[in-house]
């Protein structure tokens, strides 16, 4: 198989309005097309998605589209992933989107400096692409090259896999995949592996991605059964980040940085306060408790989550007659 310079990767589920923009944005970036190749992989849409996708390959020949039965977004980016040729690998969501000309700056770096995995800044969109307010503090300035740890220790761990570029052999020789099961959160179970893993990595100085929130996303599903298998998820990823950060303590003697269990808290707080406002308590504190994650480890600073309101929350947490009750009056009350 021909080594290419860079693969993108694009799982699509029913995003037919977005993915246009999406593919005109990646293959957009002024670079030799014979340079790169963009997966699509299409998890068994039900709209006009894939047509969308068949078009625009037949006028880009770096354009490919792989099809698989509904299996999820880990699943997809699985597929690609082994399907890849490019010698680093980028994420793209369908319904998001690339900054005009910012990706040949960000992969010229990588080369240069021979990285495993280059981080770099990212901007918030509505759906018509005007400009919303960053809601998070990680954008940050461009930093030398250190390692995955080192720079974790100094930064958040945002988890969020399309602001990376990775060196596909680094993800290959870790057999680093997504876990399948996973349908939310699945990105900070494998950023935490690969980020306690990264022997040379970088943060580069600029917005390359744009992120677009939209309010009929999947992550806005109200069905009660998609709320549990997303509650049940964000839970299975607190503990797979939890394992990976105990593993590297086990393998070095040294502590996993704190910004990694900070990501492993927010997913169990985010369940928590999901399970409460859906009547959920009970099974999915079981299931945190089958994980060893109960007692609740404190939200803190070390995941942007302190002050008065948290620690009012976390102590409430630590309590789960208390969190059931309150769940009780919450749905009382919105009925």
């Amino acid at each position: 198989m021909d080594e290419i310079l860079l693969t993108t990767i694009i799982p699509v589920y029913n995003t037919g309005q977005y993915v246009l923009r999406c593919l005109q944005s990646v293959v957009g970036q002024h670079m030799q097309p014979s340079d790169t190749e963009v997966l699509v992989v299409d998890d068994g849409s039900t709209d006009d998605s894939r047509s969308v996708v068949e078009a625009f390959a037949r006028e880009h020949p770096q354009v490919k589209l792989l099809v698989q039965d509904n299996a999820g977004v880990s699943a997809a980016r699985n597929l690609a992933l082994n399907h890849a040729r490019g010698r680093y690998i980028m994420f793209v969501d369908s319904d998001d989107y690339l900054c005009d000309d910012s990706v040949p700056a960000l992969l010229q770096r990588v080369l240069d400096e021979d990285l495993d995995v280059l981080s770099f800044n990212y901007c918030y969109k509505d759906v018509h692409g005007n400009d919303l307010p960053h809601t998070r503090d990680d954008n940050y300035a461009s930093t030398t090259v250190t390692t995955g740890v080192d720079f974790l220790n100094g930064h958040s761990m945002t988890p969020y896999v399309w602001r990376f570029i990775i060196r596909r052999d680094f993800l290959n020789e870790g057999m680093l995949r997504f876990d399948p099961s996973l349908i939310v959160c699945e990105d900070g179970a494998l950023i935490s592996r690969f980020m306690l893993n990264a022997g040379r990595m970088a943060h580069e100085n600029k917005t390359a991605y744009c992120y677009v929130k939209r309010a009929d996303s999947a992550m806005h599903n109200t069905d009660r059964d998609h709320l549990r298998r997303r509650i049940y998820s964000q839970v299975d990823s607190a503990a797979l980040i939890n394992a990976a950060a105990r593993q590297y303590e086990s393998a070095t003697g040294n502590a996993a940085p704190a910004s990694v269990d900070g990501v492993r808290n927010v997913y169990l707080y985010f369940s928590m306060t999901k399970a409460l406002t859906s009547g959920l308590v009970d099974e999915v504190l079981q299931r945190i408790r089958n994980a060893g994650l109960f007692p609740f480890p404190c939200v803190g600073p070390e995941a942007d989550y302190h002050g008065k309101k948290w620690i009012v929350i976390h102590r409430l947490m630590m309590h789960p007659r208390l969190w059931s009750l309150l769940s009780k009056v919450y749905r009382m009350i919105k009925k």
